[in-house]
């Protein structure tokens, strides 16, 4: 039987799905070049933030896919130093007994990305320092790293030398639009294809790295 590592994770599934919606948005644009219209930028906007949540929302399913597929059978020698960690402060009878060092380890990634019922709110935003650090938790390290710099939005290829770099750029860019209600005259539809498509990228080569990296602790 094939080990769950060798196919694609369920978020990356369902991020592909819902990528299919920002295509639907950029389908009422034109074709061609000009100047886009009032209700062309306004799609603009939408996809860029229908894009953001995407990724968002598909960081915060992977971490916890994958703490749910590596927390239940792994040998506790193989436990990451940075899980050792956010476990330490529970007591011998959490740990041992009830409700156990997996459980506990999943319900703190869970929280860590989607919050609880409490004062926990979850992934604030998915820039790649909380990306890295929730993904951490789940047992993979530094995976935004692995991805090559050519997958950056080719309208920044000049100012930005890292896919980290980049995603912290289209944070700061759906934020922009969403908390000021503007969008920038300067962002085309060229670049909003390309931020689409830099979602779909790096989750690619997100999904691969962390596989792998769970492969190698069971």
């Amino acid at each position: 039987m094939a080990h769950w590592t060798e196919t694609q994770t369920t978020a990356h599934s369902d991020l592909k799905k819902a990528l299919k919606v920002v295509d639907d948005i950029l389908s009422f644009v034109k074709e061609g070049k000009g100047k886009p219209s009032k209700q062309e930028r306004a799609l603009f906007a939408a996809a860029i933030a229908f894009a953001y949540g995407v990724w968002e929302s598909y960081v915060e399913q992977l971490a916890i896919e994958l703490v749910r597929q590596v927390a239940p059978k792994l040998d506790p020698a193989n436990v990451p130093d940075r899980i050792k960690k956010t476990l330490e402060k529970c007591s011998a009878w959490e740990l041992t007994v009830s409700p156990g060092w997996r459980e506990l380890w999943i319900r703190r990634v869970e929280e860590k990305a989607v919050g609880d019922d409490g004062d926990k709110y979850g992934l604030n935003t998915a820039k790649a320092g909380q990306v890295q650090d929730l993904l951490e938790m789940a047992g993979v390290r530094s995976a935004l790293e692995t991805i090559p710099k050519t997958n950056v939005p080719l309208h920044l290829k000049d100012g930005v030398a890292t896919v980290a770099e980049a995603v912290n750029r289209l944070v700061e860019l759906r934020g922009g639009i969403v908390h000021t209600g503007a969008v920038p005259t300067t962002l085309a539809k060229a670049h909003v294809r390309e931020w689409r498509e830099f979602v779909e990228n790096v989750a690619n080569g997100l999904d691969s790295e962390c596989r792998k990296q769970c492969k190698q602790l069971s």
